[in-house]
């Protein structure tokens, strides 16, 4: 299939580009230190992403051997809704271009966009129902719709993004375990709002509690 033959092609180029920077930057893999080591790993992950695409699977360590390597393209097809990418994780989910722009842009990242992205989404699945549309993490929320049995996600809003009525809306009583612990305040004085107030609760009396 053209998709396989293109995966496996680029797959191949992105290998090659490692083996090849590898030998430039060291002549054997005897005797390089940790700094040395983990500057090449850095330099590797912005390399790779900037030349192949922030959607690139990229994981690099070193062994006795030289250096070992997880690298994977990703999956893509083409849409109505333009080109969606599979996540590494769940096969039935996949990600729109905007939603990958729009996270990379908000989270400030260039490197293994898909992974991280699927890391949130094993967070925000928790809240599958309680906002139809939505799931929530701990750092923002995604825009989502079921379509033929997978999961369409279509952008992400980081927490900064949502306004009052909104984290009131999405880090409500039955979610707020996923408020960032920065964005709490320890006494109600020191809020700008309040989601919700123990003392409101519907308190139980004193025989009913076992």
């Amino acid at each position: 299939m053209p998709q396989d033959r293109y995966f496996s092609y680029k797959k191949s180029q992105i290998e090659s580009f490692v083996k090849t920077e590898f030998k430039k930057k060291f002549r054997s893999a005897a005797k390089i230190s940790i700094r040395k080591r983990q500057k090449f790993i850095d330099e590797m992950t912005r390399k790779v992403s900037k030349r192949f695409g922030k959607d690139i699977l990229f994981l690099i360590d070193f062994s006795k051997q030289g250096f070992c390597a997880v690298i994977s393209p990703v999956h893509t097809e083409s849409t109505d809704k333009g080109k969606l990418s599979q996540s590494f994780s769940h096969p039935q989910v996949f990600y729109t271009t905007h939603c990958i722009d729009r996270f990379s842009e908000r989270m400030n990242t260039d490197e293994n966009v898909i992974i991280q992205l699927d890391a949130y989404f094993n967070e925000a699945i928790l809240s599958f129902g309680e906002n139809p549309g939505f799931l929530t993490c701990s750092d923002g929320v995604f825009a989502c719709e079921l379509e033929n049995e997978r999961f369409i996600i279509k952008t992400f809003l980081n927490f900064d993004l949502l306004s009052d009525d909104q984290i009131k809306q999405f880090y409500g009583s039955d979610m707020i375990s996923m408020l960032p612990q920065e964005y709490t305040a320890e006494n109600i004085s020191g809020a700008d709002f309040i989601i919700e107030d123990e003392q409101a609760l519907p308190q139980s009396k004193p025989q009913e509690l076992s």
